[in-house]
């Protein structure tokens, strides 16, 4: 099963200095922490283990404790360790000639991917990358990625709208198998992730393999600076059609903007929204709250909840309704993730929307960025997620009150297949939480029969057809609120 590490998760940015954390019982460590000393000394110049006074041991030792403080789920020092050790060992045989620093980060790396599919270490170019992604510009491809363990390849979660990668028609569920005729096999995902990234104009050559596809697939791609226009945006007659790329720092500010031209556009007689989240990985926990709370009014968004109940916390939205109340359709897909997912859950639990498409992916964890020494970080899982019906999304994901797949998919060349599903990892899962209930389900033949009935046309986006269809008939405003 993939493991999403998505280029935008859900996140809680923490970029400056972070406190101290300790653990309850600083002797739980101290064993762990010796026997990494004593095992770091085998693969040193010198045979001798590291001074507790060595930045290296200074930065492990931090790490270490944070992670048994914050993360969401207990873990069991002596097995961290083990883990670290491993990735110690490994880099050592890899690059004979790797300096401390670099043997520490892979131990750092080793350990933090271990606890979870999201948790990792940030050397200087990821965290550098993070927090580009999180202002809404960055160099690269545009393409959110996962370990797929069963190939052991890297599998396209969903490319970004206008990305280099969106353009040579990548598409969700293609296996990155060779960059630049290396294979990928045998990396993990963050080294895979660096052979794709490089200058902006230089090229880079994938090959793919395609579920739909009898042989492998080649493209090249150039990397250029990808600026995440959040928001677009156009009138489907009198019915306003606003895709959500991605939640970063700017896409409050431009729904806002899109709903108010699109209202001017429409003389103040909109009949309704499509709010289109399909392949939207996710991004900032505070973007999502506010999206959503500009289609309800002071009710829950969703709750965080991590190890320490008195860090849960409750997100309730503000009175005022940005569409007053119009009907609303949630497009979403396997590749709507995270924030994607806080806002699809929201506005179904009240009944402020209905969703068409198919399962959402499932990520509903919280990722804490937080710098450390130097110019680098780490992102640790520290929390879980939960709807305003109390229905927990990781794994679940949200499903829709009409499953409808689209002809073709949402990005590529006309004529392609639709795209795979994909859904997170179950060993990332609670494997006793109890699953939500089901949302009430229509058919097509009931919101929008004449979509229903058409001919299948591959150029045509049905979901998004039939969502404007049921919105004109005003179905969509005698259904919302019904239980």
């Amino acid at each position: 099963m993939a493991k999403l590490v998505a280029a935008l998760l859900l996140l809680l940015v923490a970029m400056g200095p972070a406190c101290a954390v300790v653990p309850a019982a600083r002797d739980d460590v101290a064993a762990p922490l010796e026997q990494f000393r004593q095992e770091f000394a085998k693969v040193r110049a010198n045979n001798a283990p590291l001074s507790v006074a060595d930045r290296n041991y200074q930065l492990f030792a931090d790490v270490l404790r944070r992670v048994l403080a914050e993360h969401v789920k207990p873990s069991e020092p002596p097995v961290l360790i083990a883990k670290a050790i491993t990735g110690l060992e490994k880099k050592k045989a890899e690059e004979p000639g790797a300096d401390e620093r670099r043997l520490t980060e892979a131990a750092l790396d080793s350990m933090l991917s271990s606890l979870d599919p999201y948790s990792s270490f940030l050397d200087a170019e990821h965290f550098r990358y993070m927090r580009e992604q999180t202002q809404g510009e960055f160099g690269g491809l545009g393409i959110e990625v996962t370990m797929d363990d069963d190939s052991g390849l890297v599998r396209v979660v969903s490319p970004i709208d206008g990305s280099p990668a969106a353009r040579a028609g990548l598409r969700a569920g293609d296996l990155i198998a060779d960059i630049d005729n290396e294979p990928v096999k045998g990396l993990n995902l963050r080294d895979a992730v660096a052979r794709m990234r490089g200058p902006v104009g230089t090229s880079v050559d994938l090959t793919l393999r395609r579920p739909s596809a009898h042989v492998p697939v080649r493209v090249s791609l150039t990397r250029a600076v990808v600026k995440i226009q959040p928001v677009r945006y156009r009138l489907e007659g009198d019915v306003a059609y606003i895709r959500i790329a991605a939640f970063n720092q700017q896409t409050t500010h431009a729904l806002d903007e899109a709903v108010e031209d699109m209202r001017r556009q429409a003389n103040g007689r909109l009949a309704g929204a499509v709010v289109d989240l399909r392949n939207n990985p996710g991004g900032l926990l505070d973007q999502a709250v506010s999206v959503a709370d500009r289609f309800l009014e002071g009710v829950d968004i969703v709750a965080v909840r991590g190890r320490d109940p008195a860090e849960n916390r409750h997100y309730t939205g503000t009175p005022g309704d940005l569409m007053a109340g119009l009907p609303i359709v949630v497009l979403v897909n396997s590749g709507s993730a995270s924030a994607s997912e806080i806002v699809a859950g929201a506005l179904q639990d009240h009944s402020r929307a209905l969703l068409f498409g198919v399962r959402t992916y499932g990520k509903g964890s919280v990722q804490t960025i937080s710098s450390l020494s130097g110019d680098v970080g780490i992102r640790l899982t520290t929390a879980r997620y939960f709807r305003p019906s109390g229905a927990l999304v990781d794994c679940f994901g949200i499903s829709p009150n009409l499953e409808i797949r689209p002809a073709m998919p949402v990005t590529g060349p006309p004529g392609s297949p639709p795209p795979e599903e994909i859904h997170a990892d179950p060993a990332a899962c609670d494997p006793h939480a109890p699953p939500p209930p089901a949302p009430r389900a229509w058919k097509m033949e009931e919101l929008c029969p004449e979509v229903a009935l058409s001919p299948v046309n591959p150029e045509d986006d049905r979901p998004l057809n039939c969502a404007v269809a049921a919105i004109r008939t005003r179905l969509i405003g005698t259904l919302i609120g019904r239980k």
